[in-house]
């Protein structure tokens, strides 16, 4: 097997286990003590072949519960996760995984590719106990221990790489199930609804199977022979076809040497959700020793957009990790708009955009302005063509999108891609925006509620709606439509009506999806001014936030929630809310005992699910020491964790320098923004974006750093 590279500093430093197993973190101390979960602790990461946001994923496939990897089951409450098996087991190696997820509505794991072992065709369903895993950003490997056969894939840009290492005693035999798909859990598999394939002259196998309306084209070429199955029986002809009736059979293609024994074996895929023609061109042009490492040259360059200094060895492990996995998704698939056959940015697996926006997204636009147009469009495409802007969006023909958890999120995305500078045609945005919100789907859904009562349910989409109406305004405001301004604006102060006055916090009148009121309660909304006035001033306002986060007790028969720490998303920005208030110091302690009580190295090394990057985006700007807002031109400052973070952008570098940075010194005593001291929590947008030098300096304990100017609000 070939050997992890060594020149490439920021790809060594990825462990891509780290968030496959339950979570084994350091034991909690101080307020960090008094926070709760709401979900499995968990990262359901998959160690899996990728590149960065890219179309292919290959990992081994147990069926287990969320990925396909693993050992786990079905698991949503904030318990353990059960076992399903109990050793790490596969039956092969499965494409296009998820990553990190909680529970979605469809599973892929498609082409399910098996090497077999001494006991032939009957092993291509057998799970066998998997042995000396290792991965890195762009390789996965490891052995089937029962016949000692080892297993190596890379990714490519639309395909992936095989090689099979195969013991003298076992003819090489490889396999691929066409019907494969989904999960082993509670009836969470995939069936195929068509599919067709046949062996082309050159002994290559071509073809498509249509998995959840989508078309998955394919070709695949081996070494050895290649022959066909359908079930348990070796089909003669050189073409099969999948009907409706034959719909849970198991059509299997396969490539072998004839009397040949201990050798090993390639397979190349080529894949498109467009077109055959397509999928041959999307073969890879080299084997898989080239192909790993063209995929670990483009993980350094992906990874070498942010390079910190000091910290610890684990720290900066961590570090490298969380980049890595907020660069997984969404999943680009330009050229490959399965709908319309056209040429043009097209994207997949937006399973958790409410995780992505507010963390992930940002980080996206920031660091890779081209890639974020790409999305602007697609999203813009999705609008056009659906009716509405998406909520998620899955490799599936389903128009109507889950909207329990979130609404409207996609006004504040592409608000916050203009406010970066992303070069979009915002006048066509906007006309999207307001007119999906307006009419159409938009009439009959929470915008149209909210545009007639002035409140929707569960109270939380309230907020959204309130900040979606903001954005809009923003937007319209800077193409110049003024008559969309002035509706947007007037519609977007009614987020005061999800608060109760007495308590200062949202309603309890309402359900919370994955969360309390309390969890809710402390968004970063577009009028905090506003916000902490309706608490009862800023005094007030901290008194509730110090109980959320654990430094003040419930009053007598007062029922509270607190802060989920980072097992869950709904209140993941809420530490920030200090900032508002002219409690710095708040924050900065805050962010320092999640990255320290609830990041570690190791499989068990996240708190939770890690939602397609948006958890690990989280770290990665916190451990920097900014968080962004999204759709506003701000980003706060927090606690940097590094003594130094060299970020890359296209008008230049932007470095974070830290002064006396420990453990115990996280409380930011000075701040200097290209050398003038600046006392504000904040930067513009613009300031961040242009590239330039933020050095602080730390301390043990707090400073008037950021008491005396507050982040802007707007619409005050």
């Amino acid at each position: 097997m070939i050997e992890r590279p060594n020149d490439l500093p920021n790809h060594s430093r990825v462990d891509p286990f780290i968030g496959c197993e339950a979570a084994d973190l350091p034991k909690p101390e101080g307020i960090a003590a008094t926070w709760w979960r709401a979900k499995p602790p968990i990262g359901n990461t998959h160690p899996g072949a990728c590149l960065p946001f890219g179309m292919v994923s290959a990992c081994a496939y147990s069926g287990a519960y969320v990925s396909g990897y693993g050992r786990y089951g079905l698991s949503l409450s904030g318990g353990a996760p059960p076992v399903m098996f109990e050793k790490n087991e596969a039956i092969g190696i499965a494409h296009f995984q998820q990553s990190g997820t909680g529970r979605i509505r469809m599973y892929y794991n498609y082409l399910l590719t098996t090497p077999l072992g001494k006991g032939g065709l009957d092993e291509r369903l057998m799970r066998r106990e998997l042995v000396q895993e290792k991965a890195w950003p762009g390789y996965y490997g490891g052995q089937f221990q029962a016949d000692g056969i080892g297993f190596e894939v890379t990714a490519t840009e639309r395909g992936a790489v095989h090689r099979y290492h195969f013991p003298e005693s076992i003819e090489p035999t490889v396999v691929v199930d066409v019907s494969a798909g989904g999960l082993l859990v509670d009836d969470m598999g995939t069936y195929p609804q068509a599919a067709e394939f046949r062996i082309l002259e050159d002994g290559s196998v071509a073809g498509h199977v249509v998995m959840e309306g989508i078309p998955l084209h394919f070709r695949c070429v081996g070494e050895g022979h290649a022959f066909l199955w359908e079930e348990e029986e070796q089909i003669d002809d050189q073409t099969y076809e999948l009907t409706l009736e034959k719909q849970k059979y198991r059509p299997t293609f396969g490539f072998g040497f004839s009397g040949g024994n201990g050798r090993q074996m390639e397979l190349s895929f080529g894949f498109s959700v467009q077109s055959s023609m397509r999928a041959n061109d999307a073969m890879p042009g080299c084997g898989l020793v080239s192909a790993a490492r063209d995929a670990a040259e483009r993980w350094e360059g992906a990874l070498a957009k942010i390079e910190v200094e000091g910290g610890t060895d684990e720290q900066r492990q961590v570090f490298a990790t969380a980049l890595y996995h907020a660069t997984l998704k969404p999943a680009e698939f330009t050229d490959e708009n399965p709908f319309t056959g056209k040429s043009g940015p097209f994207f997949f697996d937006l399973s958790t955009l409410w995780d992505l926006y507010k963390t992930q997204l940002p980080l996206l636009m920031t660091l890779w302005p081209e890639r974020g147009a790409r999305f602007v469009e697609f999203l813009c495409e999705v609008a056009a063509r659906e009716g509405g802007f998406p909520i998620s969006y899955l490799m599936d023909n389903v128009p109507d999108r889950f909207t329990k958890q979130a609404t409207g999120l996609c006004h504040a995305i592409l608000e916050d891609a203009r406010v970066r500078g992303i070069q979009a045609d915002w006048d066509r945005v906007l006309s999207l925006l307001w007119k999906t919100s307006q009419s159409g789907k938009g009439r009959k859904s929470r915008f149209g509620e909210y545009g007639r009562s002035y409140v929707v349910n569960p109270l939380s989409h309230t907020l959204d709606i309130a900040y979606a109406h903001f954005c809009m305004a923003r937007m319209a405001r800077t193409v110049g439509h003024q008559v969309i301004h002035d509706r947007a604006s007037a519609l977007s102060v009614h987020w005061r009506n999800a608060f109760d006055p007495a308590t200062g916090l949202l309603r309890e009148d309402s359900t919370y999806y994955e969360g309390e009121n309390w969890n809710y309660s402390f968004r970063l909304l577009h009028d905090m001014r506003a916000r902490i006035e309706l608490a009862g001033g800023e005094g007030r306002f901290v008194q509730l936030l110090d109980k959320f986060f654990g430094f003040a007790e419930p009053g007598h028969g007062e029922r509270i929630f607190r802060f989920e720490g980072l097992n869950n998303e709904p209140d993941m920005e809420a530490p920030f809310a200090y900032l508002y208030a002219g409690r710095h110091d708040r924050t900065a302690r805050i962010v320092r005992r999640v990255m320290d009580h609830q990041f570690t190295i190791g499989p068990g090394g996240l708190p939770g699910n890690e939602d397609s990057g948006g958890l690990s985006s989280w770290y990665v700007w916190n451990a920097i020491g900014l968080f962004p807002v999204c759709g506003q031109p701000l980003m706060l400052i927090g606690s940097p964790l590094f003594d130094a973070a060299k970020i890359q952008l296209p008008d230049g570098e932007f470095t974070i320098l830290v002064e006396g940075n420990s453990r115990e010194n996280v409380f930011i005593q000075k701040a200097v923004l290209n050398g003038d001291e600046i006392g504000r929590s904040w930067l513009k947008i613009g300031e961040l974006c242009g590239g330039g030098c933020l050095h602080l300096t730390m301390g043990p304990e707090p400073s008037e750093f950021g008491m005396k100017e507050r982040p802007p609000s707007f619409f005050s």
